[in-house]
């Protein structure tokens, strides 16, 4: 013989024993206790808070032989045949299998037929929300006016989606997602009725994945028993649930806020690499991240956190402003995990943006223009001045002849360079190449994160070449197989012109000074021919240096 499962072991047998439905476990009392019970009932809410358990008492009760104040009795033998099952008045109907007209008509026939056990017969129909609208209709005129010995109790998920002519036909009640503490007492009692030991700890973290939802947490605490006969500890739990510590979330929120790209990624790829569930870690963080904003405004009642958890956010809240809490929780809550749960990149993308956009407004826009203004207007008047400069060397590149290409470039290194080389403004020109970059996806990388490899206190002007130094090679490969394809060369191409100057190339190599494999010479990549080849689809396969 099987043994029950903790949710239908443990389900309320009476009004009282309902968790954390107050409003509704009075109402339904006291309309037993004065004989006023619906014909009809709709009850709304989350999933695992109670609404079938409920329809079952009010069936209880409705056909109970000795009323306690409102309550069954649980005693005579109605209500013993009903909690072991054996009750032939009590219909249940799951709508998501029986949702069309036929079955609806099968109803409206037997209902007149008359209680076989009790007093009462009660249908209890369960995800009424998929029944169709015909069916629904079908169901109207029977539903108005049953016959006196049937009550009909409708149970959904979804409210909306119910006809209004069947809601207005029903006493509706709305059922709420259970409080945590709620459900860590009823855990509680559980696990000591069990006799199985259970850290507090890990009691409270399984309400808090619950969610609300009673049937979760008790169907987890039941695989937790199993799986541990020798007791249920944190660490336990966190590696059931594929959850990463509080630690690593806290401190991947905190390197997000501070705006710490390098070491944000590193915290995603590590907890992928430890074996955390990636939806988890989502989870985790966003939760912190509503924490931060809960704490900063002053609502901490709001919060279900540890306490040493708020200790640690409420230092982090001092050194933030509030825009860049509510972007990052906005740009955090926004990535979908639900169709890639494996892949780190939706996640990490999202770290970026958050702490590009953490670092970029760090200056307001007015003082940096009056502390440096060279480069604001050496990029204002980079597009307007062709018209004003010498009309051969701004000619667009592709009509300039093969030996005029290298020339202007030596011609006019001051324009491009004197803003460039401040050290303020490289850094400012690069962030925003890296940020045009980031906003699109190449054929197989995405080079905006790629070239953040590049450092900014590396990255020099030889000429009118930007010389990019990768720290890691994998990158440089990666970036160098990327730029292979016409539509990311030219994507590349573009951003730099926008950020450092028409007529602005660059080179790819190691931070150690060495050249990057199939990056190509200089030459290579100043060539209008080699480029016109590659536009055409052709491939560098080898370099070779040819003396004059």
């Amino acid at each position: 013989m099987t043994s029950q499962v903790f949710y239908r072991k443990w389900r309320p047998s009476s009004f009282g024993q309902l968790a954390g439905q107050e409003h509704v476990s009075t109402t339904l009392r006291q309309s037993v206790r004065l004989g006023r019970i619906s014909h009809s009932y709709l009850f709304c809410g989350p999933r695992g808070c109670g609404k079938t358990t409920t329809a079952r008492i009010i069936a209880k009760a409705a056909n109970c032989l000795d009323l306690q104040d409102g309550d069954p009795c649980n005693a005579c033998a109605v209500c013993q045949s009903i909690n072991e099952g054996r009750f032939m008045d009590i219909i249940e109907l799951d709508a998501a299998s029986n949702r069309g007209i036929d079955e609806i008509r099968e109803i409206r026939d037997k209902v007149n037929f008359a209680p076989v056990q009790g007093r009462r017969k009660v249908y209890i129909i369960d995800e009424a929300h998929m029944l169709t609208d015909a069916a629904s209709n079908a169901f109207l005129k029977t539903l108005e006016e049953p016959p006196q010995h049937v009550i009909f109790v409708l149970c959904t998920t979804e409210a909306h989606r119910i006809l209004p002519t069947i809601v207005s036909r029903c006493q509706r009640l709305d059922f709420r997602r259970i409080p945590s503490e709620t459900v860590h007492g009823r855990l509680s009692e559980i696990a000591d009725a069990e006799g199985v030991a259970v850290e507090p700890a890990a009691l409270r973290m399984v309400a808090r994945y619950a969610a609300g939802s009673l049937r979760d947490a008790e169907n987890l605490l039941e695989q937790l028993v199993v799986s541990c006969p020798d007791g249920v500890t944190g660490p336990q739990v966190e590696k059931l649930l594929g959850m990463g510590s509080d630690e690593s979330a806290l401190e991947l929120v905190k390197y997000i806020l501070l705006g710490n790209t390098t070491a944000s990624l590193s915290a995603v790829n590590r907890a992928a690499w430890e074996g955390s569930d990636l939806r988890q870690l989502h989870r985790q963080t966003s939760d912190l991240l509503r924490g931060v904003m809960h704490l900063h405004w002053g609502s901490e009642d709001a919060l279900d956190l540890p306490s040493h958890v708020q200790e640690q956010l409420k230092e982090l809240t001092g050194q933030l402003p509030p825009w860049r809490i509510v972007r990052a929780l906005k740009t955090w809550g926004a990535v979908n995990m639900r169709y890639d749960a494996p892949s780190t990149l939706p996640l990490e993308l999202a770290v970026v943006e958050i702490c590009e956009e953490a670092a970029a407004p760090a200056p307001p826009p007015p003082a940096s223009s009056e502390q440096s203004p060279p480069p604001a207007p050496a990029r204002r008047e980079r597009e307007p001045q062709p018209p004003r400069a010498a009309p051969p060397p701004r000619e667009p590149r592709p009509e300039r002849p093969p030996t005029q290409e290298r020339p202007p470039a030596r011609e006019r290194p001051a324009p491009a360079s004197a803003p460039s080389g401040e050290p303020g403004g490289i850094s400012e020109q690069w962030a925003t190449t890296v940020k045009s970059l980031s906003r699109h996806k190449g054929k197989k990388y995405n080079l905006g994160a790629l070239l953040r490899d590049c450092k900014v206190n590396s990255i020099a002007l030889d000429g009118q070449t930007l010389v990019l130094p990768f720290t890691n090679k994998a990158n440089l490969e990666r970036t160098q197989e990327e730029l292979e394809d016409p539509a990311s060369r030219k994507r590349m191409t573009d951003a730099l012109a926008q950020a450092f100057g028409d007529g602005c190339d660059y080179r790819l190599t190691l931070a150690n000074g060495q050249p990057g494999n199939g990056g190509g010479s200089q030459t290579a990549q100043l060539s209008p021919l080699v480029r016109a080849a590659q536009g055409m689809g052709a491939k560098i396969l080898q370099v070779v240096d040819v003396e004059e």
